[in-house]
């Protein structure tokens, strides 16, 4: 304290800050980037571990036999998807009411705020149909949902055909201690979003949707499953939500468990797992696979229908089934197995998954970089932003005035050099909120009056904030 107090020390740090600032910077940019790019390499990180006991066990026998039965409900499916172009509600639901289910259909509308590019639409219409399984041991508080999303085209029909061969197989269990939501969305994430709203009675994108008829209890977990092939090579977890959020990293680990109990090849960022750590390509390898799950955290956006659970605090997952060149081949029969064996485990859960980490990163499957590791990296390219501003504010400051015992009156510098810092910054958070909200009012204007569509309005708009923008430096001087 006494350093910052005494204003000749104060003024000699600030002129040893500002003087090596420059070689300062380079330092923490190169320690942060080494320090990142070191936390892929295998010594460094952490295996994967179970932190939840009730699943720190995967002694389950799995007895899923109807792998066959479940690819010729999905074929017919897809027949019956392609007779009426769009979601057979009327098959599934007979279907799921076949399988002793709780059968029930939810409509929701959606109004886009631009034409779809293929079809030019502007209102998207569909209905999810959902099945509900009652645990028979368990006053039905609590609940797992397993979805597939209803593609367009052939995609994903044998993931809707797997779903109902594991429903129709669950129903002849009595283990059972949390409902069972077996759920086919349409529109993929709009038809997901419209059911999570209304299972949850909130409406945070003015969507349209109907109530739901029927609900199980608290949902503890989801998975969400793509398949587009009769065979499989291998399995690729997606955990990567809404505004980079991710599950609790037991539900990954559990995945990694059970693919390694099973004997099939499991994946994250489409990598296989390697053992030459201490090579420069497997080094490589697990660069790659870490920069992958950074960037998909970076773009904010759910990459797959399991991202708009995690808004809710449910932890979820997507996997998918990946059909590839590999000689290695996996039936849709031990995919079954799998699933169940999760579900089981997730079915002894006495509380919320909370016990392992939410926020990470996976170079693999059986090593996690933890917060603890990797912020120490971005705190040092954060420390440079602190050094440029201070240095940029000394710059701005006004040449100190001396006073008759030689002592820099640094006060009265601080003082006044307030406004030059503060004016470019209240511009920029104002040139900010132009940019998010002037393009959306300026939309229908736009349209009304001049012979441009939708998405050129919105382009037009925020190209002529950027220009503006151009001008503050000299208008603001």
């Amino acid at each position: 304290m006494g350093l910052l107090s005494d204003p000749n020390r104060r003024r000699a740090l600030i002129s040893l800050l500002t003087r090596l600032n420059a070689p300062i910077c380079v330092l923490c940019y190169f320690a942060g980037v080494c320090w990142f790019m070191g936390l892929a390499f295998e010594p460094f990180t952490l295996r994967t571990y179970m932190s939840e006991n009730a699943m720190g066990s995967t002694m389950v026998e799995e007895r899923f036999p109807s792998g066959e039965r479940a690819l010729a409900t999905g074929r017919e499916f897809a027949a019956h998807k392609k007779k009426v172009g769009g979601m057979p509600v009327d098959w599934l639901v007979k279907t799921m009411q076949a399988r002793g289910l709780e059968v029930f259909t939810q409509s929701f509308s959606r109004t886009l705020p631009f034409p779809d590019e293929n079809k030019e639409r502007y209102i998207v219409k569909g209905t999810n149909v959902y099945g509900i399984l009652r645990a028979p041991r368990a006053p039905r508080t609590e609940a797992l949902v397993l979805s597939a999303p209803c593609s367009p085209g052939d995609n994903n029909n044998q993931a809707v055909g797997l779903l109902l061969g594991l429903a129709h197989y669950f129903r002849s269990q009595i283990f059972w201690a949390k409902d069972i939501i077996f759920l086919v969305n349409e529109h993929d994430l709009i038809g997901m979003q419209a059911w999570l709203e209304s299972y949850h009675h909130t409406n945070t994108t003015g969507m349209d949707w109907s109530p739901l008829q029927g609900r199980g209890g608290s949902i503890q977990a989801a998975l969400s499953l793509e398949l587009s092939s009769d065979v499989i090579t291998s399995f690729d977890i997606v955990l990567e939500g809404l505004n980079g959020q991710l599950p609790n990293l037991d539900l990954a680990n559990l995945f990694y468990a059970f693919c390694q109990k099973i004997g099939v090849l499991c994946t994250i960022q489409g990598k296989l797992q390697r053992n030459d750590w201490d090579s420069v390509s497997g080094y490589s390898h697990a660069v790659q696979t870490m920069m992958l799950m950074v960037m998909k955290q970076a773009s904010g956006r759910p990459w797959g229908d399991h991202g708009l659970f995690l808004r809710y605090h449910i932890e979820a997952a997507t996997v998918k089934g990946i059909n590839s060149f590999r000689q290695y081949k996996t039936d849709v029969t031990t995919v079954g197995r799998l699933l169940e064996g999760i579900f089981r485990k997730l079915n002894n859960l006495l509380e919320r998954l909370h016990q392992s980490y939410f926020f990470y990163l996976m170079p693999s499957l059986s090593h996690f970089v933890s917060i603890g590791y990797y912020m120490p990296a971005f705190g040092l390219l954060a420390v440079i932003l602190l050094l440029r501003a201070l240095d940029l504010w000394v710059h701005f400051a006004n040449p100190p005035a001396v006073t008759a015992d030689g002592v820099a009156d640094i006060e009265r510098q601080s003082s006044s050099g307030v406004l030059s810092v503060l004016t470019p910054l209240v511009i920029s958070h104002l040139t900010g909120a132009a940019l998010y909200f002037l393009p959306t009012r300026f939309q229908e204007t736009a349209v009304e009056h001049f012979p441009v569509s939708e998405t050129e309005a919105v382009v037009l708009t925020a190209i002529a904030v950027y220009t503006a923008g151009l001008a503050l430096p000299h208008n603001t001087h």
